[in-house]
């Protein structure tokens, strides 16, 4: 079955369909480079409405006719990396049919909260057996802004509103204004928001990362509809809204299948500037292992749902468990409570209330902001931490609930919260994010001989490190590289190339070793780029360069 113009025609529900109103979609083009706007705009120009999504990135967007033939026709002009239409993704709540750095600052001591469900102990998530979290652990120095990018955060709630709010900064991606009340018929962007950063205010609840007026504050983003329904266009409108106002965490409990290349190059983008996004899963674990975007994308720290302490049919057999809904593929990084989370909603939702404002829900949807808030904390505790230490961080100090190792369901194991923020951070790779030729541009090039250390690979969310090298006509390139814990391929591609997902490379080794050597007589000057991909494993690699 074809829809408009041979393009797909699916169902309401898929969150294959593409993004349309009134007979148009939106196709998202990445440049090679990073274009001026000027620039941008007259290379799409005739093909659509043309509006910037994430330039910083050399992303935009072209509005116009679902016809293939647009599509076609972007991709032939100058510059242009790639283009694909904007996927609708879904919020991932599950509606039951029934160089190594000193040590972390030190914790000051903080009052036991007397919020109503911490205190009855309704907020199981918060207390052990379940997790190590501890109210000890929110007494860092000031956390950074998490933002929320979900259907937007009611300001009218008791947790929200006042001149205590926590609340800042908040935009649409939808109308493109600076308000994002949560219009949302669950709720679930004030319930995510709640579990993330919910203030120690005596009422409700209590977020994993609370915090208070210009020490913890939160960004509200509304990047679905009505119906919990988003798309790559609001999302990447979301994060750079995001970043550009000052958030290190960033929230996103919502994704589906089908993945973007413009949707990387604005995690990358994130990334280098000092965000850490984590996404759900997603929640067709017993019916499909197809993996869920953003979760999905390298750079993303993907969650997956842990079930609360009582047994519950059909998914939650196993107290404490992973929760059977929950998504199984490489997507899955750590595992968080997802089941039975009680938090705020606005208080017309009566979906699962406990209270006028309050409400459980589940998913992976709910996971996610338990991490969100660690992840908040663990910046908190380290001044100066980069996204990718918080990522390796809590990886690093997950506790295996699976299959001993990283495996499909579980991935590295149940977020340890104590762990994450008590515990030195590991080493910085300080080249990252550098995955693609567009994002070593800036980059100085290295001149052999030279050698990069401190580097760290991983077949999960780090697969490829691109090092720019200036070479001469005629001369000799000697690359070699070991690693103690991966196995690696290594590759040099000549000057001009815009990216490494097309074309071949000049050179390259022919199988994966942890000791793999590359020479190469250079076939003209210029500025090369030198390819490190992994084949099996992850760690450090030490990167050498010689003539």
């Amino acid at each position: 079955m074809f829809g408009l113009a041979g393009l797909p025609a699916v169902g309401m529900g898929s969150p294959h369909r593409i993004a349309m109103t009134a007979g148009s979609a939106t196709l998202i083009v990445s440049f090679a480079g990073v274009p001026l706007g000027d620039t941008a705009q007259a290379a799409l120009a005739g093909l659509g409405e043309v509006s910037a999504v994430a330039p910083e990135a050399g992303v935009w967007a072209i509005r116009g006719p679902a016809d293939a033939a647009v599509r076609a026709a972007a991709l032939r002009r100058e510059g242009v990396r790639s283009a694909e239409w904007s996927l609708v993704r879904r919020t991932d709540e599950h509606i039951r049919a029934s160089a190594a750095p000193a040590a972390p600052h030190p914790l000051t001591p903080v009052t036991t909260p007397s919020d109503t469900y911490y205190a009855d102990g309704r907020q199981w998530a918060l207390f052990p057996p379940a997790t190590t979290w501890g109210i000890d652990l929110t007494g860092t120095p000031a956390r950074p802004r998490i933002a929320i990018l979900d259907s937007g955060i009611d300001s009218t709630h008791p947790e929200w509103r006042g001149t205590g709010s926590l609340l800042v900064r908040p935009y649409s991606a939808w109308t493109d204004r600076e308000e994002a009340e949560d219009w949302g018929r669950t709720g679930h962007g004030t319930h995510v928001a709640g579990t993330a950063a919910a203030p120690a205010n005596g009422i409700g609840v209590v977020g994993v990362a609370p915090g208070t007026p210009g020490t913890g504050e939160v960004i509200a983003v509304q990047i679905s509809d009505r119906d919990g329904y988003s798309s790559d266009e609001t999302m990447i409108k979301g994060i750079r809204w995001a970043v550009r106002n000052g958030a290190q965490v960033i929230n996103i409990s919502a994704g589906g299948a089908g993945e973007n290349p413009s949707f990387q190059r604005v995690v990358d983008w994130a990334f280098s500037n000092g965000a850490l996004i984590i996404a759900s899963v997603g929640n067709d674990g017993q019916d499909s292992a197809s993996v869920n975007y953003p979760a999905g994308y390298w750079g993303v720290l993907g969650v997956a749902a842990q079930c609360a302490g009582s047994t519950s049919a059909p998914d939650c057999p196993t107290p404490y468990g992973l929760a059977r809904f929950s998504n199984r593929n490489r997507s899955v990084d750590v595992v968080a409570p997802g089941v039975d989370i009680v938090s705020s909603v606005p208080t017309r939702v009566r979906q699962g209330e406990v209270s006028s404002g309050y409400a459980v829900k589940e998913g992976t949807s709910m996971a996610t902001p338990f991490v969100a808030g660690v992840a908040a904390l663990v910046f908190a505790a380290n001044p100066g931490a980069t996204p990718f230490q918080v990522l390796r961080q809590i990886k690093n100090t997950a506790t295996d609930m699976g299959r001993p190792g990283r495996d499909p369901s579980t991935g590295a194991g149940l977020i340890n919260p104590r762990a994450a923020v008590t515990l030195p951070l590991p080493a910085d790779d300080p080249y990252e994010s550098n995955a693609d030729v567009v994002e070593v541009l800036g980059d100085r090039a290295l001149v052999p001989p030279a050698t990069v250390t401190n580097a760290f690979i991983d077949v999960h969310d780090d697969p490829v490190d691109m090092y720019p090298v200036t070479l001469r006509r005629g001369q000799i390139l000697r690359l070699s590289a070991r690693s103690p814990h991966a196995t690696l391929r290594l590759a040099l591609w000549e000057p001009g190339t815009d990216t490494i997902e097309e074309g071949r490379s000049a050179a390259s080794t022919l199988r994966a070793s942890r000791t793999p050597h590359l020479d190469y007589l250079a076939t003209r000057t210029g500025r090369w780029y030198v390819a490190v991909r992994v084949g099996t494993g992850s760690g450090r690699y030490r990167l050498t360069l010689s003539r």
